[in-house]
């Protein structure tokens, strides 16, 4: 199949240099082709005026020579076909046509060409992937091209008259233009559906503190994607047969048996990578804790002897995106691709695929899924409502950002948009994949227009059902607080994650890494979102959240919960160069104490207690913000 359109892409280009040079030829020098059998005479009328030297010596053959075909006219007088046709033009020159049986024999040609065309362009589009779908105007181009194509063929060996051919061409041109101004001045455009564009997502506003979970420190991620690449580099480097074939793909976000999980696939180096191993395919793939960091190759090929043979950087009908086109994909637009595994770790590859939702071809939204077994090439197309349980992002983050967009800024309509502004919002600079309650969300912030450095509040955009939730509040942005958070280390070539919404004693904050030009994270931060100068910064994350909230609590002592009673059981151990104790109250609940938060005379107090005293402490969330001590 790979070799038949290749050998019809070589055709058509071949034919493409011909057809241009005769169109060329037909409509800019105005002169058809006649076919030889058909042959011309006078009419019988002689204008007086308007016509040139040389069309008065034709008019001079044909009076001696009665008929004559075009070859012994331009034989006789040395002339131009625009001349001859010019006279027939005017009913100055008749032509006779062939006979039947000749017209005939024309039309079984015409079919013959027809059909082979019609096969060269189906084969062609094995490689060019035009969308079958009246609502995208590549489809338009496609046929036109294919018809001037089969005009040409037919007016070069003398089929058309080139009178009819200019005709032809004209509507063809004509009709495609046409129909490319009405696409995109009149197919779905803002400026005329304003409020359709609006209503593409729907957003809820929500409590930011009864809608987002209070933090557990131990479960926040360290790795992002960059810093994953890295981290995949190195564990690839530790297999030097694997990774001098194969390199590493695209990173996805994934819950993996709870937890959350970067996944990328090992990828082809190229054709001859390709060619080599396309039976087996590419050993397995990467996967990175991203609280731990703990990095993993899985090898499928060790462990089953099958490895990833459908992927994006493999070639013909292994192709993943062509692959997928060619078993169901063909009428609609490729959003976003990405690698996902499902509970047993079997490979997948997921596509989005959309299709215009407002009008013609306007306001597109994802329509349907395309699963792809990644070993075996299985393709499975799904509604967006109907997906596997595994797969966590339906909706890509770009297109929903888009969407966001057009909410924000399109309420009030196209021209509050464009010259008032009047209450236009719009996402901020910068956006993460994270998790709440088990489930992954788009998160954003979202700012007025004209506004760089504050927020009005967080957007949560569910990756699976696209349901959106706005947290409104003023604050900073992820921006100022990623500059904010370089302030605080005065070192040279660092940088930091883009930040991490968390709810922290029902308090909005920023979680943020500090990073080497390395990828090693040199300190974390917690920071306010509402308060860049509330801060924790520490080497370890349990060391700057202990810190945070030390802070909050003594910025407002509201959230504090004051316990008495007695000490029932007391367990400490080292985390991070630091001492922890745990303390039980009233043989119930456990509190914890962070040594670094107490100055030696109040700690000396504390490891003096015996189990059965008496105390009174003041907690935020299980954490031990101030004792008094008998």
């Amino acid at each position: 199949m790979a070799f038949l359109a290749f050998v019809a892409i070589i055709i058509l280009l071949w034919l493409f240099q011909r057809a241009f040079r005769g169109l060329l030829q037909v409509v800019g020098e105005y002169s058809p082709s006649v076919p030889k059998d058909d042959y011309f005479v006078l009419t019988g009328r002689f204008p007086s005026s308007g016509i040139s030297q040389k069309q008065k010596e034709i008019i001079e053959f044909l009076v001696s020579s009665k008929k004559a075909t075009y070859d012994e006219i331009e034989l006789a007088v040395e002339c131009h076909l625009s001349d001859v046709q010019d006279l027939l033009d005017r009913r100055i020159l008749f032509m006779h046509k062939r006979q039947k049986t000749t017209t005939h024999k024309n039309f079984w040609l015409a079919i013959g060409l027809f059909v082979g065309l019609l096969m060269l362009f189906v084969l062609a589009d094995y490689y060019l992937m035009i969308r079958l779908n009246a609502r995208y105007i590549g489809i338009f181009f496609y046929i036109a091209v294919f018809l001037l194509l089969l005009i040409s063929l037919l007016q070069q060996i003398g089929i058309l008259s080139g009178k009819r051919t200019r005709t032809t061409v004209f509507v063809i041109v004509s009709t495609i233009l046409l129909i490319s101004i009405f696409y995109f001045i009149f197919g779905g455009r803002t400026y005329f559906h304003a409020s359709d564009y609006a209503k593409l997502i729907q957003v809820n506003e929500e409590q930011f503190t009864s809608d987002v979970k209070t933090v557990d420190v131990d479960t926040l991620p360290i790795v992002d994607k960059a810093y994953g690449e890295k981290l995949g580099s190195l564990k690839l480097g530790e297999y030097p047969g694997i990774g001098s074939e194969f390199a590493i793909g695209a990173y996805s976000d994934i819950i993996y048996q709870n937890k959350q999980y970067l996944v990328a696939p090992l990828e082809y180096r190229g054709l001859f990578k390709w060619l080599n191993n396309k039976t087996d395919g590419t050993p397995g793939y990467i996967m990175i804790d991203k609280v731990t960091a703990e990095t993993t190759l899985v090898n499928l090929k060790e462990n089953s002897g099958e490895g990833l043979r459908f992927t994006p950087s493999a070639f013909f009908d292994q192709d993943l995106v062509r692959h997928t086109y060619l078993n169901g994909g063909y009428r609609y637009q490729l959003e976003q691709m990405f690698f996902e595994i499902d509970d047993s770790g079997h490979p997948y590859y997921v596509l989005q695929y959309s299709l215009p939702t407002i009008f013609i071809n306007g306001g597109r939204d994802i329509v349907t899924i395309a699963v792809v077994d990644a070993i075996d090439g299985e393709v499975t197309f799904y509604e967006p409502s109907e997906v596997p349980d595994w797969i966590e992002s339906v909706y890509p983050s770009e297109l929903l950002l888009t969407q966001l967009s057009y909410w924000g800024s399109l309420q009030d309509g196209w021209l509050n948009c464009v010259f008032t502004q009047r209450g236009v919002l719009r996402p901020s600079n910068g956006k993460r994949t994270i998790m709440n309650d088990g489930q992954l969300y788009y998160f954003t912030g979202l700012t007025s227009a004209g506004s760089d450095e504050s927020t009005v509040g967080f957007v949560y955009m569910n990756t699976r059902t696209k349901d959106t939730l706005l947290f409104q509040f003023s604050g900073a942005t992820e921006n100022a607080a990623m500059k904010k958070a370089l302030t605080l280390l005065p070192q040279n070539n660092i940088s930091t994650s883009f930040p991490i919404p968390i709810n922290v004693s029902d308090t909005p904050t920023y979680f943020i890494a500090i990073k080497g030009d390395d990828g090693r994270i040199l300190r974390y931060v917690f920071m306010s979102v509402q308060d860049l100068e509330l801060y924790g910064i520490a080497e370890t994350k349990n060391q700057a959240y202990s810190i945070y909230v030390q802070r909050l609590s003594s910025v407002s002592t509201d959230n504090l919960v004051e316990i008495t009673g007695i000490l029932t059981d007391l367990t400490s151990y080292v985390l991070d160069g630091n001492t922890i104790y745990w303390i039980q109250i009233n043989g119930s609940e456990w509190y914890m104490v962070d040594v670094s938060l107490f100055d030696s005379s109040q700690m000396r107090q504390f490891i003096s207690l015996s189990i059965g005293d008496t105390l009174t402490i003041f907690v935020q969330d299980f954490n031990v913000i101030e004792m008094n001590l008998p």
